[in-house]
């Protein structure tokens, strides 16, 4: 029998009746260990460049001149791009595939760095390393928080532990490295350099294989095809659920003194009259207990018997309370023990923050949910010119650190009113319109104005309102969603039937 591999002649089964494609399970290891490894080796070099940047304040400060407050504005503009691209950067992956986004932000911060390298002034530093670094590096470094989301399950908070330590393990490695290139070759060819060992993140790009096509989600809410409202109950939704507002609040108060340290914690040992090569010894210990505190509270927190949320509330706790602590730290002993504790504190948190916005939010809102929390984040920009305002008027950094450890208790706080607000509550979106869902063929059709209502005992179908008591909260989702054909009784499929939502 000759086969047909191309016929310009119309498809045999319509569009409308056309079954979509099975849903690939995650396979909680697998090709999954690999993703892990790439978004590993992102975060080393992306996440690691930022966390490291602080080195570069010195030479940036005697070569132009500028305030400590200004200056600092490099660093914090690209921070703040990192967090605000969020959305814009999960939507492309959705659509795009998370191999492409990645790999496309790879080559803009390659590009991106040369172009700093040749800066003559701040304010094209701005833009060369505060708006396309930012961007290019939201672009790297999103897709695989995502794809880390989609692959693991029962597993996912060790797999985000490991991901989430490769930003810490780069900051201990190039710590060191920019600074020796830049007693060696000087600040720019520094940057040079760094920009040709972002190929690295170019060839891991490659291995972000998509678990499920392009676009495709479980969200029965993209079967709206002809909904302009789709997008904005997608979107906007989330904005209504008190949980999702609790949870952003209280990481927007955290988040802001975030960078203070990556920033100005060498110089502010500098000014203590430490040596500048010891002072980055400080980052080196802060960086490898990160690395190390992420991992373990990976493995820690995948346990059914622990709460993530108050490991969670405990590392913000104790973060706020190191940095309140700093007035009273003057010896490089005390400032290495500060980088010891702050790497373990922060890791509970730090690595909570994709596990725990999966958790509340569920996987059909984890794209758009981490978006805004990146951009919600993007108040942690504005940490690093506090600080180098607070040291430009005071002649020191205390202030500075004092303030965001008071903002990190009252996250603390902050994240005490979720689980009030879980008992109080149930998350719901208000109906927008009546559908009935095939669940043969997965058709969604509109009711019609004059159509009488069918009484629910129907066999053949029940009618729905759609959105009346969509339910958005993770243990939920898998029960209010509708089974997706799978294609194993094809033949013994019967008359189209409709799941309640």
């Amino acid at each position: 029998m000759e086969r047909r591999f191309y016929s310009e002649e119309p498809e045999l089964i319509p569009r409308e009746l056309r079954r979509p494609p099975p849903i690939k399970p995650p396979p909680d290891g697998g090709w999954g260990w690999v993703i892990v490894l790439s978004s590993f080796l992102y975060n080393v070099l992306v996440l690691g460049y930022h966390n490291s940047f602080g080195v570069y304040l010195i030479s940036l400060l005697k070569e132009f001149g500028e305030t400590s407050s200004k200056t600092a504005w490099v660093g914090s503009i690209s921070y703040g791009f990192i967090m605000v691209c969020g959305p814009l950067s999960g939507k492309l992956t959705v659509r795009y595939g998370a191999r492409e986004i990645s790999i496309l932000g790879s080559l803009i911060i390659m590009i991106s760095t040369v172009c700093s390298s040749y800066a003559p002034n701040l304010g094209t530093l701005f833009f060369t390393h505060g708006f396309l670094t930012g961007v290019g590096s939201s672009f790297a470094f999103t897709p695989g928080m995502i794809m880390v989301s989609q692959y693991f399950t029962t597993k996912r908070s060790l797999a985000t532990g490991i991901v989430m330590s490769g930003g810490a393990a780069g900051a201990l490695v190039q710590t060191r490295l920019h600074l020796f290139l830049i007693d060696i070759l000087g600040w720019r060819q520094s940057l040079r350099v760094f920009s040709g060992l972002m190929i690295i993140c170019v060839i891991t790009g490659f291995t972000y294989l998509p678990l499920n096509p392009k676009g495709y989600t479980r969200s029965v809410v993209d079967n709206l095809k002809n909904s302009p409202l789709k997008k904005f109950v997608v979107d906007l939704g989330l904005w209504k659920d008190k949980i999702f507002l609790i949870w952003v609040a209280a990481n927007g108060l955290c988040k802001f003194g975030f960078f203070i340290p990556y920033v100005h914690l060498v110089k502010h040992a500098v000014q203590l009259g430490i040596p500048v090569h010891s002072a980055t010894n400080i980052m080196l210990f802060l960086g490898l207990t990160s690395m190390i505190s992420r991992i373990i509270f990976g493995r820690i927190c995948d346990s059914e018997r622990i709460n993530r949320l108050y490991i969670n509330q405990a590392s913000v706790f104790g973060v706020g309370l190191l940095y309140m602590l700093i007035p009273v730290l003057h010896s490089y002993g005390s400032l290495v023990a500060f980088g010891l504790f702050l790497g373990i504190a922060d890791a509970g948190n730090y690595i909570l923050l994709p596990v725990l916005t999966f958790d509340l939010m569920g996987a059909e809102k984890m794209p758009v949910a981490w978006g805004f929390m990146l951009t919600v984040n993007a108040v942690s920009c504005l940490g690093p010119p506090f600080a180098g305002w607070v040291n430009d008027m005071t002649g020191s950094y205390n202030l500075g650190f004092v303030v965001a450890g008071a903002l990190n208790v009252a996250a603390c706080f902050v994240l005490a009113l979720i689980p009030i607000a879980k008992r109080s509550t149930r998350q719901t979106c208000k109906s927008i319109m009546n559908v009935t869902i095939d669940r043969s063929t997965q058709e969604i059709t509109q009711w019609a104005d004059n159509l009488p209502p069918i009484a629910e005992e129907s066999p053949v179908s029940k009618y729905v309102n759609y959105f009346s008591t969509t339910t958005f909260r993770s243990p939920e989702i898998t029960e209010s969603r509708p089974e997706v054909y799978r294609g194993d009784d094809a033949e013994t499929a019967g008359p189209a039937e409709v799941t309640r939502l």
